[in-house]
């Protein structure tokens, strides 16, 4: 891309374009395409990289198809695991394989992960700012006014807040009070090395959805070296019926894990966080004045999987194509970066709203997931459908009608399978012996 040559503005020197706070997937992939659009941004973030981030560590296949210059980095510099494989169980413990000859899913490290796209970023020209907290977000009429915990402060024209859930862009400038119980889910995860806590087939993935027919899922990642796992619900179901030390429930699915055979090994406490993740869709409003919000600032975790890392890139590339035409135009208004909101709509806005409604309708129903699941096991279509909807790598619009009827008719063949197996019972039973 070409652009205006990047200046050599530094942070606590004058107003720079454009403050990311956060260095994550959202933040970094703003800052490379700001970068190379011949923007040079400045990322600031509290926490020195390569630095850990609570996180399953898996995301779509799809992210090579979608950011095709980053594949080959990626590749050279993180330890990318490809899943072919996903064994689904339903609340009531029924279960089915989905396979596929071309990845459903990559796992890697989050440790490595962040720090390559973040090395990234500063190779592009990005200033990066590590172990800096920034404490308030002021907008004012000609910039937005960043206090930092040393005392100084930093200014620019436009800020993406990709600090996380909760974060303080996303409240200062009113898109948000904070998520609520009902907004998030607790999640816990263990990232531990193969050697100590193994899986017994390294190109499966475990998924149990309404885990115990509670509204939440229990998962089993291998990576390259590694294995994370962990269980999620629902905060208010947590709270309200739940309670007690997150590590005790997580310690308790990865006991009923081994028991099934997906595990083996054991369990590093040490090993062990809980963090909490947006499960409500989007924010309403993700940008205002000289402001937006990537990530899971703003929300954007698919609510069904719990997945945000390619959301994340999605729209920290997204912001920073506003922000550029932002600056150029020399318009950092709300009715100006309006277009953010627009582009990220027109991408994943639909998915987005579909996996909430998959979320409320299965959390909501046992039962229902364990038709599905069920169905799934006597139509190999149908279960691999079902598997790459859930793990983002085929869109469910264009594929509702043919869910509905294959559902349907798997539906009916084990009904048939049941009144067989019914009517040869009874006939055994009146056989005299």
């Amino acid at each position: 891309m070409s652009g205006p040559p990047m200046t050599s503005v530094r942070p606590d020197r004058g107003t720079v374009d454009v403050v990311i706070v956060g260095g994550g997937p959202a933040g970094s992939m703003a800052a490379i395409d700001l970068a190379r659009r011949g923007v040079r941004p400045v990322v600031v973030d509290r926490k020195r990289f390569p630095r850990d981030k609570p996180c399953g560590g898996g995301i779509r296949y799809g992210v090579f198809r979608r950011f095709p210059e980053l594949a080959e980095h990626l590749r050279k510099t993180v330890e990318i695991h490809e899943i072919r494989r996903v064994l689904i169980e339903a609340p009531g413990g029924d279960s089915v394989r989905a396979d596929r000859d071309t990845p459903f899913y990559l796992t890697l490290r989050r440790l490595e992960l962040d720090a390559a796209l973040l090395e990234r970023a500063r190779d592009l020209g990005a200033c990066v700012v590590e172990g800096q907290r920034i404490v308030g977000v002021t907008v004012a009429a000609d910039a937005v006014i960043l206090p930092t915990a040393d005392g100084s402060e930093i200014r620019a024209r436009v800020v993406i807040g990709a600090d996380g859930v909760n974060g303080i862009v996303a409240r200062a400038a009113g898109l948000t009070a904070g998520f609520g119980d009902d907004a998030l889910a607790l999640d816990t995860m263990e990232e531990t090395p193969l050697d100590e806590l193994r899986v017994i087939d390294c190109d499966t993935m475990y998924v149990a959805y309404g885990y115990r027919g509670w509204p939440g899922y229990g998962y089993v990642v291998p990576k390259t070296r590694h294995v994370d796992a962990g269980v999620g619900f629902l905060l208010s179901f947590y709270k309200r019926a739940l309670g007690g030390a997150p590590y005790a429930h997580h310690q308790a699915f990865l006991g009923e894990a081994a028991a099934k055979g997906v595990i083996e090994g054991r369990s590093r406490p040490e090993n062990f966080k809980a963090y909490r993740l947006p499960l409500s869709g989007p924010l309403a409003r993700t940008y205002g004045d000289r402001v937006m919000v990537a990530g899971d600032a703003g929300g954007f975790v698919n609510a069904y999987t719990g997945e945000g890392i390619y959301y994340a890139m999605v729209t920290g590339q997204l912001a920073a194509e506003t922000a550029a035409e932002a600056i150029g135009s020399g318009d950092c208004s709300a009715f100006s970066l309006a277009r953010y909101q627009v582009r990220w709509e027109r991408e994943i806005g639909e998915e987005l709203r579909d996996s909430l409604r998959i979320q409320q309708r299965l959390f909501a129903n046992p039962a229902l997931a364990d038709r599905i699941i069920r169905a799934a096991g006597v139509d190999a279509r149908l279960c691999r459908l079902f598997a790459a909807i859930a793990l983002g790598e085929e869109p469910l619009r264009p594929h509702k009608a043919e869910l509905a009827w294959r559902f349907a008719l798997a539906s009916l063949r084990l009904a048939a399978r049941r009144l067989v197996r019914s009517r040869s019972a009874r006939r055994s039973a009146r056989t005299p012996a």
